[in-house]
């Protein structure tokens, strides 16, 4: 009996151990199963990667062969024209700081010339004709009086005369002192804008002079001059005589906008192309240019310029130019505007794209 109790624990044990061997090859197979899909997808994300990093190596190389280089080339000519603009913007405060200064003396000389004036204006209201003394037969004091009378009337003639001088003088400074206030209330309404709206516009100024070697035509030549700026939709803020030469300060356009315009402009015109004369065009108004270059090459020396339009008239030619911020700078520097030989000479110094000789064009008939 105990023999056959063994036996059977025996079988038991051994179906047991039986059982779990095949319990326990199952669970490896199953891992085994899951290791080798687990080591599948590993192999997938390995892939994934290697090739989303060879796409990136390539994307990165053709960003370093054709960015790079070109926005390099980018920052370096910005990086000088944010330096031309800075030492502008100097050059502006200072001139504002001059000129505000120069207004204030302006503006206590009209106060003085104004009082001045209605001095004068009681003087000559309040002259009275001068006594004549009794004359009791003798001809020396009839002689001293009519010489005393004379006197007064060379007196009065010479105090009319100042009166209208000086009454020239002062309508001459209240329209100085008129464009500088309204330069000065221009700023301020811009500045208040700009505060007020983070979108506004930088204010654009631009440079301008026209000069003119022959006094009979300059009054003709400023009234074409600014109907030229005005077609190139700009419009003059300050104006600055100073003998010969008018200088103009001019705003609503950028330079470079204005330069690309002039430069199409003179390319349609000497190349005889049909010009649309729109107001707000690239250039300007097509119609007030060619009647600035006629006027100005009647003229018997000349030069005029619009931002970076310079236009030279020498005694056997007329010649024209677009310069850049740089060459415009230097033209100022040199104070080429004032002498029409040596603007001329500098403008044949440009490139063949910046240089036009209109001598040709302008002795044909207006018609051509």
């Amino acid at each position: 009996m105990m023999t056959a109790v063994l036996v059977l624990l025996c079988v038991a044990v051994g179906v047991l151990e039986l059982y779990a061997g095949r319990q326990s090859k199952y669970q490896a197979e199953v891992f085994v199963s899951r290791v080798r899909d687990l080591h599948d997808l590993v192999l997938r994300q390995h892939n994934r990667l290697e090739s989303t990093g060879r796409e990136l190596n390539e994307e990165l190389a053709e960003v370093k062969q054709r960015l790079l280089p070109d926005l390099g080339f980018r920052v370096s000519q910005h990086g000088g024209r944010i330096d031309e603009m800075s030492s502008l913007l100097h050059r502006a405060e200072e001139y504002i700081r001059a000129q505000a200064i120069r207004l204030h003396e302006l503006e206590k000389q009209r106060d003085v010339l104004a009082e001045l004036r209605g001095r004068l204006s009681d003087m000559e209201a309040a002259q009275t004709p001068v006594p004549v003394p009794a004359i009791a037969g003798g001809e020396a004091r009839m002689e001293a009086a009519l010489t005393r009378i004379a006197d007064l009337e060379t007196d009065r003639g010479k105090v009319l005369e100042l009166h209208r001088d000086l009454s020239s003088a002062l309508e001459e400074i209240e329209e100085v002192v008129a464009d500088l206030l309204g330069y000065a209330s221009g700023e301020l309404d811009h500045a208040i804008t700009a505060t007020l709206h983070d979108g506004t516009e930088p204010l654009t100024t631009v440079g301008g002079s026209l000069m003119s070697a022959d006094p009979a035509l300059r009054e003709v030549l400023s009234d074409v001059y600014e109907r030229c700026v005005e077609g190139s939709g700009l419009h003059v803020r300050f104006r600055d005589v100073e003998d010969d030469v008018t200088r103009y300060y001019l705003t609503g356009r950028m330079l470079e906008e204005l330069g690309g315009g002039y430069t199409s402009l003179l390319l349609s015109l000497t190349l005889d192309a049909g010009l649309s004369a729109t107001r707000h065009g690239a250039g300007g108004d097509a119609g007030s240019v060619k009647a600035l270059l006629r006027a100005l090459h009647e003229s018997a020396g000349a030069v005029a310029r619009i931002g970076p339009l310079v236009v030279c008239r020498t005694a056997d030619a007329l010649v024209c130019g677009v310069l850049t911020l740089a060459q415009s700078v230097e033209f100022e520097r040199r104070r080429l505007h004032a002498d029409p030989a040596a603007a001329a000479a500098t403008l044949r110094e440009l490139p063949v794209s910046q240089f036009w000789d209109l001598t040709a064009w302008a002795a044909r008939p207006a018609a051509g």
